[in-house]
Formats: structure tokens, sequence, C-alpha cells
């Protein structure tokens, strides 16, 4: 197949997404739910001696981190179809979610949109701070992260205790609040108040093992492993710019499964109104395409159509 440009470019993109998209996302609304309720069970159950702790907290991890990729779809509007009277489903999705993952869903939107338009650029790509670099390096931030984010509001209101931080510290949080905008930074602020008043009540009242051990330490081990596997592994090295180039096809025995559909990330950049677990049946129809046009395609992928 040859390289396609302009209106005949987009013609043919168009009509190739087609069966993907207008479809209220369903199985979306399905993951909200699972994730949302077995963490729920997981915690009862811990809470009632039913489920030894060291059981609980993998479990809460894993449905945890599960919850971001239906607040994912709720940025894109995937949830509702993009249909303007069902949006409060996506609102509603993404905000409950984006509670539990100690995000704010009015901020995430803001910087997640920042970056499809910006995806690799230095100096306006939110997502860099946090994903490029070693794994080693994502470790570290989500330490940091973990440490940091409940005192957020405290130097917000005692603004002279950033003086206590590392001067490198200091100076990452600045660049992550002009990345992100005042807009972002302004609804984060206020989200990151309520887990604190929500770690501190709950502590006093006797619940701490439920908010720290069961919910904000898990949380934090979540949000490193989707750093990892949709931060870092579809734009490593971080390094290109462009339509086709900023993100990848990178795949590998169970990466559907275990990266769920975004494996094929690139796609996702290319067409977010795709719900990601179309995206692995859209390669088949436009892999031929997206080599045509210069893509990158690693991984399986690559082995798959040199075979």
């Amino acid at each position: 197949m040859e390289a396609l440009s302009g209106t005949e470019r987009l013609q043919f993109e168009r009509d190739a997404i087609a069966p993907y998209v207008g479809k209220l996302g369903i199985r979306s609304i399905f993951n909200f739910l699972w994730y949302f309720f077995g963490w729920g069970l997981t915690a009862y159950l811990v809470a009632t001696d039913v489920l030894s702790i060291w059981l609980g907290v993998p479990l809460a991890v894993f449905f945890l981190q599960a919850g971001y990729m239906p607040m994912h779809e709720a940025v894109h509007n995937t949830l509702s179809a993009g249909r303007p009277r069902l949006r409060w489903i996506d609102r509603g999705v993404g905000s409950i979610t984006g509670w539990l993952l100690c995000e704010s869903f009015a901020a995430h939107r803001i910087t997640h949109l920042k970056h499809h338009t910006h995806a690799n650029e230095q100096d306006a790509d939110p997502d860099l701070l946090n994903a490029k670099g070693t794994p080693f390096d994502l470790v570290q931030r989500a330490i940091l992260g973990f440490v940091l984010y409940p005192l957020g509001p405290v130097f917000g209101l005692i603004p002279p205790l950033r003086r206590a931080l590392p001067p490198s510290v200091a100076a990452r949080l600045a660049a992550m609040a002009r990345l992100r905008g005042p807009d972002a930074v302004t609804a984060g602020g206020k989200v990151a108040l309520s887990h604190l008043l929500v770690l501190v009540a709950a502590s006093v009242l006797g619940f701490a093992q439920l908010v720290w051990v069961l919910w904000y330490i898990p949380v934090w081990i979540g949000r490193l492993w989707l750093s990892l596997v949709f931060g870092w592994l579809p734009h490593h090295p971080h390094s290109e710019t462009g339509r086709y180039r900023d993100t990848r096809i990178f795949t590998f025995p169970g990466s559907t499964f275990l990266i769920r559909g975004h494996d094929h990330h690139l796609l996702h950049h290319l067409f977010p109104v795709v719900p990601h677990y179309r995206l692995k049946s859209l390669w088949r129809d436009m892999s031929s395409h997206l080599v045509a046009q210069g893509a990158r395609i690693e991984g399986r992928a690559a082995q798959l159509l040199k075979s």
C-alpha cells in the first residue's frame, strides 16, 4: 500500500474507524463497576477479618489500577459515545475513579489532552516529567509522589514550608505546575485537599488501615504500574514527535491483555474516539496503511508483519 496524503488520507482513516465509533461504551461502564465493587468488597472482607491483609493489599492494587482505563475513556467521552445528553456518564465515572486514584478528573482531562496535542514536546507535554527516563526513575517519582501528594495542600496553605523542600524537588514541582497550567493546578489542589482531610479524619476515627493500607498505599503502587505501561512503554524513548512517530505499536505475547489494548497506543493517539478494547481490531484493518505512513511498529507486531 502506498502512503496517502491530504484529503485522501483523512478520508481513508475516517472510513477505517467508522465501524469502531458511535456506540455507547457499555464495556467501559462495566469495567468501572467491576473494579469499584471489587475494591469495595476487598476492603470489607479485610475489615471483617474474612480476608488476610496480605492478600487484601495486592487485590486492592489490582482493582484500583484497573480503574484508570474507564477514567481514561471518560476523558475522551467514549462512554457516552460523544452524545451531549449523556456526558454525565463520562463525568461521573471519571470523577469517581479519579478521586479514588488520587487524581482530579478535571485536571487529568486538561493534562491528558495537552499530552495528546504535544506528545514528546519537551516544553509542552505534561507527561514527560512523569514518564520519560528509566523504570527506576519512575519508581523514584512514585515514591516522591506518595510522600508529597498529601502535603500539597499544606504547602498551599503555608507557603513558607516550601523552603524545606530540596531545590531539585521544588524545581520539579514548579515545572509540573507550569506544564499542567493554572486551571489543572487549581482543580487538582481542591481534590488533593479532600484527600488530605479524608486521610486525617479516617485515621483519627479509627479507620487508618482502610485509608492507608487498603487505599492510599495501593493507589500509589498502582500509579507506578500505570506510569510504566501507559506512560513510559508506549512512548519510550520519548524522542520523536509527529503524527505517526510520537508513540508506537509495540506488542509482545499477552500485551493486549496486560496493557488493555494500549500496546496499540499509536492508534489511540491517532483516533482517541476509538475505545481501547477495539484498538487491536482496528490494527488488523490499518496495519498496511500505518506501515506506508512510516509509523513506529515494534516488538512482535513488527516481526509478524515481516513473516
